[in-house]
């Protein structure tokens, strides 16, 4: 169950600086706390709440938990969805935060201006797309090693999200060997996984970024496959 959390208008340590966010308070995260791709910590903190506006000038946070105990917050730069991977811990509290126009509850890398939510449910391309578009959102645009390396880290820091492979934004099925986004653009990165792209059929038109090895890679891949996906949100 989720409980929203507005910070609105916070001027924290310098009166000129303002900004605003949205957090979320992940209650089935109570007590329990996840120690993994922590990026910073700081003590002598009184309250979950504070931690949260914390977190909201720091350009790298994406979540944090506050440790009432030893009164510290716990920043992270990925959104933790397996309550199971952590370690019982009395009295922390879990928050993640995004800012403008990217939805509370996803994740929000602000450093890229980037902005998705994983779907952990297996649907063929079609499905999982007409999900996202039903948002106005498309499958996520891989541009730069920075975002694949962002994502491959979000999706394996949780256990519910990296048993399966992912579909991402990219085809050549218009033209074979020329790899498009959604909106036409030419792609420049690649992240093939080692014999790929295969182009076994005139089929395997798609990426897939692909579980084996927990690497997450690219494949090309056909779009009856049933897969888990991801929705990114255009800022």
């Amino acid at each position: 169950m989720l409980l929203k959390l507005i910070v609105l208008c916070l001027v924290h340590y310098a009166p000129a600086m303002i900004r605003t966010g949205s957090g979320v308070k992940w209650k089935e995260f109570d007590n329990v706390l996840v120690s993994t791709s922590v990026t910073s910590e700081i003590s002598n903190i009184y309250s979950g709440k504070l931690c949260l506006l914390l977190c909201l000038h720091n350009e790298a946070c994406v979540s944090v938990f506050y440790i009432q105990k030893h009164r510290r917050c716990q920043f992270h730069d990925v959104l933790f969805m397996s309550p199971g991977d952590g370690d019982q811990e009395e009295g922390t509290e879990y928050y993640s935060l995004t800012t403008g126009a990217c939805p509370s509850g996803y994740v929000h890398n602000r450093r890229l201006n980037f902005c998705y939510k994983l779907h952990h449910d297996k649907l063929p391309y079609d499905d999982g797309l007409a999900d996202c578009t039903s948002r106005g959102e498309h499958f996520v645009v891989i541009d730069s090693s920075d975002k694949q390396s962002h994502v491959v880290k979000q999706i394996t820091s949780s256990s519910a999200t990296m048993t399966s492979s992912y579909y991402f934004d990219g085809s050549d099925a218009a033209n074979e060997g020329q790899w498009v986004f959604h909106d036409g653009r030419p792609m420049t990165y690649f992240a093939w996984s080692p014999g790929h792209p295969a182009n076994a059929t005139a089929r395997h038109d798609y990426i897939v970024a692909s579980k084996v090895s927990n690497a997450f890679t690219w494949q090309d891949r056909r779009r009856g496959e049933a897969k888990y996906y991801i929705c990114q949100k255009d800022l």
